[in-house]
């Protein structure tokens, strides 16, 4: 148990107080945290974790209770731990964990939870069940790769986009399914980017939209009743051209509280949400005459084998599963939840399937950048972390 005597202490203690006093309180606090928590340090993480804590302790109200106290040291702590990647790869040989992750290079778990933003569907909502003959499903290839089956589209299909800090993974998974398909469905005369910007700012989602949170089948419908514009990944106004859309992505990519040499740090994102408007960051194109829609009112569900035959006629599909900690770790193999708390779920989209030692898998595209796993993709278990409980996909009006 956590000594009371130092949390009652603390919880009277302004936080505000600048002297000799305070410090030695935080890191008596710290260590008495750490000693209850268990937790395993390299010398960088726990610098970085105290870091965190400091800072964060720092701008809270003048009391905090106990309980609270150990939210924030939990939720401060870096986002991948060497203990953690050791305790994965001891315990099972389908896929290899490193601590190595540029996307989390500084983050804390908190930090990693806010890109886990896409809220499931209830029974209620409004789907339609795509059921394929059996016939057509007698001669599904143990292999698929949606990259090399539709070459025109390859680089579409193929590219790895970063949702900075924001947790729109609901808009981007959508937005990149929808993509490949139109690409496909154009018989790949139209490579362009669509953007992931203007649907987590005007597809319908939480009632403060965008990077708090989002459906993906609410935004597979908006793409019927509204269109998506083109528009890519973040540029610079300055640096904008025609060939980046009608509407960029609007945040950069970014580190999280200690400077990094290559990215800016990040926002408060989780505060701030994009407005919905027809000026549009870059206006070299026109933004009504620049939309793409889908043919049906709401999006097909697919089960796992259906999804399969999908992918390798229309193109790939979307896709909700449940993230853990270490997934955050994950660098190459088959993903199999292993260790860890739960942080939330997550929108990706899958371009195709195969087996790996026996592990049948389905082949991911993430919105982590390619700093992140196996540049950018990952490949996860079919049916693990409920990936096969929300196989969506739409067709492109060409």
């Amino acid at each position: 148990m956590i000594h009371r005597s130092l949390i009652t202490t603390t919880c009277i203690w302004s936080f505000y107080e600048n002297s000799i006093l305070a410090v030695r309180h935080v890191n008596s606090i710290f260590g008495n945290l750490k000693a209850h928590k268990g937790l395993v340090y390299t010398p960088d993480e726990e610098a970085q974790h105290f870091a965190r804590f400091e800072e964060e302790l720092s701008i809270q109200s003048k009391f905090i209770s106990t309980e609270d106290m150990e939210v924030l040291y939990d939720e401060t702590r870096p986002a991948i731990m060497q203990s953690l990647v050791d305790e994965i790869n001891a315990k099972q040989n389908t896929w290899t964990a490193s601590a190595e992750q540029e996307k989390f290079k500084t983050s804390s778990l908190r930090d990693a939870k806010m890109l886990c933003g896409t809220l499931t569907r209830d029974s209620n909502d409004k789907v339609v069940e795509k059921v394929y003959a059996i016939e057509e499903l007698k001669d599904l290839p143990t292999d698929f790769d949606a990259r090399t089956a539709f070459p025109k589209c390859s680089k579409v299909i193929g590219h790895v986009r970063d949702q900075s800090a924001c947790g729109d993974c609901w808009a981007f998974g959508v937005t990149e399914a929808f993509n490949d398909r139109l690409c496909i469905k154009s018989n790949g005369t139209f490579t362009k980017l669509l953007s992931a910007g203007e649907m987590n700012a005007c597809a319908p989602s939480l009632k403060d939209p965008g990077c708090r949170g989002g459906f993906p089948y609410s935004a597979w419908s908006w793409v019927h009743d509204e269109g998506i514009a083109t528009g890519g990944d973040y540029v610079p106004r300055d640096n904008m051209t025609e060939d980046d859309g009608c509407w960029p992505y609007d945040f950069p990519p970014c580190a999280h509280f200690f400077k990094d040499p290559k990215y800016p740090a990040c926002p408060k994102f989780a505060r701030v949400n994009l407005r919905c408007v027809s000026k549009l960051r870059h206006m070299m194109v026109v933004y009504f005459s620049d939309r793409y829609f889908m043919v049906e009112s709401v999006p097909y569900h697919f089960s796992a084998d259906d999804a399969k035959n999908a992918i390798r006629t229309d193109g790939p599909v979307s896709a909700t599963f449940y993230v853990y900690e270490d997934f955050l770790a994950y660098k190459s193999g088959v993903y199999k939840h292993t260790s860890g708390s739960l942080l939330g779920a997550h929108a990706v989209k899958i371009i195709g399937w195969g087996e790996d030692g026996g592990e049948a898998y389905w082949l991911v595209v993430n919105s982590w950048n390619e700093g992140w796993g196996d540049h950018g993709l990952f490949k996860i278990a079919l049916g693990d972390c409920g990936i096969d409980n929300e196989l969506l996909g739409g067709t492109p009006k060409v």
